[in-house]
């Protein structure tokens, strides 16, 4: 018989542009975190996003 026990990962990365799943991290509870995966949409996205914050940050 085999007593092996599988361990499930509760916490999951995902892409905050396309959603897609980054990686799972070993969490006490289900929790979701975000970040950008490195699809070259989602890379130019994000760094055009952070341009955008901060010209607005500049001008006021």
């Amino acid at each position: 018989m085999n007593n092996s026990i599988k361990k499930v990962n509760m916490g999951v990365i995902l892409c905050r542009h396309c959603n897609s799943q980054i990686d799972t991290v070993d969490t006490n509870r289900i929790v979701t975190f975000y970040s950008v995966c490195d699809q070259p949409e989602c890379q130019q996205l994000h760094s055009r996003m952070h341009v955008s914050v901060s010209d607005v940050i500049d001008e006021e």
